[in-house]
């Protein structure tokens, strides 16, 4: 086996070396891995509501999830939604304050958001229509409350759509969030 001589180290076997030089090169190009996004926050995004089509006593809505911060973040899972009476904390829920949870457009995805771009999630709100025969005191609510998934701040988004108001009743639907195209 070959011996290197190297100021202050001494004879050195070359494996020795070898693993050294490998071991640094290592270590440094672990540490220059891109950090994992943090997910987004509700002061990154700007959420609107957007109705989309009307289908079997629900009126179907697209949750628009823009990010309008300078950062990419990621949105995974499912928004918390309720319909109220006022855009603010004050604000009292309209129906059943827990959403059904939709299967579709597909599976959790985790979806990345760099500046400027916007993800997606269903929202079905059931209409007056679908209580015909049950008791249904209607009313119209002109807020939803939406919590981006893994969110701690809701966000207010103006809405008008006539449903049913006691907390028994199940009225909205919400579906994973998943990448535009």
């Amino acid at each position: 086996m070959r011996a290197l001589s190297l100021p202050g180290l001494g004879l050195l076997p070359a494996a020795a070396l070898a693993a050294l030089t490998l071991t640094a090169c290592t270590s440094s190009s672990s540490s220059s891995r891109p950090a994992a996004l943090a997910p987004c926050t509700s002061a990154q995004l700007r959420v609107t509501a957007g109705y989309s089509q009307g289908a079997g006593q629900h009126a179907i809505y697209d949750l628009n999830f823009d990010n309008v911060s300078r950062t990419a973040c990621t949105l995974r899972g499912y928004p918390g939604v309720s319909l109220v009476t006022a855009a603010d904390p004050a604000g009292r829920p309209i129906g059943s304050p827990r959403s059904q949870l939709m299967r579709q457009p597909g599976p959790v995805s985790t979806v990345t958001l760099a500046p400027g771009q916007h993800a997606l999630a269903l929202l079905g709100v059931a209409e007056t229509v679908g209580f015909t025969g049950l008791a249904c005191t209607p009313v119209v609510a002109h807020w939803l409350k939406v919590y981006p998934p893994h969110a701690r701040a809701a966000v207010y988004v103006p809405i008008k759509v006539m449903t049913c108001s006691s907390p028994s009743d199940q009225v909205l639907e919400v579906g994973p969030v998943y990448q535009s195209s």
